[in-house]
């Protein structure tokens, strides 16, 4: 079952950044009794490639993303792993 904070990461994500791939997963599980896990959905791995990261650097992607996500980030989201990339660069991962 999916949390409804993964659910309003992901639309949130998607409508922010018009990805070209998205990517997200519930690890939660992992922390299992750890202070920041109540009832999953606190602890994310995003992979994302989107034309919005044109031009920015890996620690201005982050800001971009912890900017949208600041709500989720000052509440029910403990971490967030991040990997982000341009379209281009992402293609450029699968060679």
């Amino acid at each position: 079952m999916v949390s409804s904070v993964v659910k309003l990461v992901e639309e949130k994500l998607k409508l922010a950044y018009c990805p070209t791939y998205f990517e997200l997963v519930d690890n939660s599980w992992q922390h299992a009794g750890h202070a920041g896990n109540k009832m999953g959905g606190s602890h994310l791995g995003v992979l994302m490639a989107s034309a919005v990261f044109e031009g920015l650097s890996t620690l201005q992607r982050h800001r971009h993303v912890n900017n949208t996500l600041k709500a989720e980030m000052a509440g029910s989201v403990h971490a967030l792993e991040l990997r982000l990339y341009t379209p281009e660069q992402f293609a450029q991962l699968g060679s």
